[in-house]
């Protein structure tokens, strides 16, 4: 393990003057994004035509046959990415339906279909503005080649409506034609387009697409509607790029070099094994080995006094132990190490330590008067500067 991180360090070391005579492609990363195009790629413009029914208060007394009626549309539009864009066209439809006898759209040249219901026929050709959204790249990630996305619009606009009216002559079916009514319907919409891709700038789709037409009689009308998209400029979306680097290759005076650097630092861990071990080896001094024993003892961070949680468990498993036993006292001493800090600082930190423990196992339920709290200047192991974290404490230990 040693041997392969060594080698790991020193390829990195020797790699890095060698990749830069190693030549670095670029390649587009889509799973970071794509880029905005400019501003005059990505339009399109759309026909489409189809088949309308008119849903209305009346509208269901006539025969479903009498309620398929035509409707077309031409839109121009842009994607601003590849999952939003919006678009802006024109509507022509011609809904069929029933209405009452003076109802504005009835058809002038028929018969009741029922007592005060009659046909009703209109025109309606006005503008319409949709904002899109692409769910199949929103969802399943930006992929030029994709043969179906299905693609989801809400949008708003109005229609001029016209109907089938006599003149002032006599009432003739020569006079029948048709008049401005008037009358503008504002009307709000929601679709869905499931587009296939014919080829990079032609596309067949499927659009079912849902009108509410008049707001105050809740007329609406259900569409399924083919058409064409044809995409115009650029149609795809470029990534961000990143590099990539090529594999390192080494030359043999390069791997001479490895192999002698590696061997370098075998030799030095090899001096720092037979140095651990001699320290691991070396006699503990007895003069320096306190009697430390005693029933518990709680350790700080540098210059910290506060108890963590870790500790203040030990001290409730130790303050049930000193309920238990009543009838004897124990010495709470105060220490911090005297290598790092001053005097006066070390000297906060062993008084605000002990009375710390002390007021803690107070609050647990221990009698005061079996607490003995005291300060030792020394250090608690005296082991050196890096055991100093051993000498940043409080012991717990039964008085004699």
């Amino acid at each position: 393990m040693k041997k392969n991180l060594l080698l790991a360090f020193a390829a990195l070391a020797l790699g890095v003057s060698s990749v830069s005579a190693q030549e670095v492609t670029y390649v587009e990363d889509c799973s970071q994004g794509t880029l905005l195009n400019k501003n005059k790629d990505n339009w399109f413009i759309t026909v489409e035509g189809g088949a309308n029914m008119l849903f209305g208060k009346h509208d269901i007394d006539a025969k479903i046959k009498d309620r398929i009626a035509p409707n077309a549309a031409l839109y121009v539009g842009k994607w601003v990415t590849p999952t939003m864009g919006v678009r802006v066209g024109a509507n022509w439809i011609m809904p069929k339906g029933a209405t009452t006898e003076n109802g504005m759209y009835r058809k002038m040249n028929a018969g009741a279909i029922e007592n005060g219901i009659y046909p009703e026929k209109f025109m309606g050709v006005g503008p319409e503005f949709d904002v899109m959204l692409n769910l199949t790249n929103w969802w399943c990630g930006y992929r030029p080649n994709r043969v179906y996305n299905a693609v989801v619009y809400v949008g708003a606009g109005a229609y001029w409506t016209s109907y089938r009216g006599y003149g002032n002559k006599p009432a003739v079916e020569d006079n029948l034609h048709w008049r401005n009514a008037e009358n503008t319907l504002m009307f709000a919409t929601i679709g869905w387009s499931n587009n296939f891709r014919l080829s990079k700038h032609v596309d067949l789709f499927l659009d079912l697409k849902y009108e509410l037409i008049d707001f105050k009689k809740a007329e609406h009308l259900a569409m399924a509607q083919i058409g064409l998209n044809f995409n115009l400029g650029k149609t795809e979306w470029n990534c961000p790029v990143t590099a990539v680097c090529p594999t390192w290759k080494y030359t043999d005076a390069e791997g001479d070099a490895l192999v002698a650097r590696l061997a370098a630092a075998e030799n030095k861990v090899a001096n720092l094994q037979q140095q651990l071990d001699a320290c691991l080896n070396r006699p503990v001094k007895e003069t320096k080995v306190m009697d430390c024993e005693g029933l518990a003892t709680v350790y700080y961070p540098i210059n910290q006094s506060g108890l963590s949680s870790r500790e203040k468990t030990i001290l409730k498993s130790v303050a049930q132990v000193m309920q238990e036993n009543p009838d004897k006292k124990y010495i709470l001493t105060g220490y911090a190490d005297n290598y790092t800090g001053t005097e006066e600082i070390n000297a906060r930190l062993r008084n605000a330590r002990v009375d710390g423990v002390k007021n803690f196992l107070v609050s647990c339920g221990v009698n005061a008067d079996q607490l003995d709290a005291t300060v030792d200047n020394n250090n608690l192991t005296d082991y050196g500067v890096k055991a100093a974290p051993l000498d940043r404490a409080v012991t717990i230990r039964l008085a004699d």
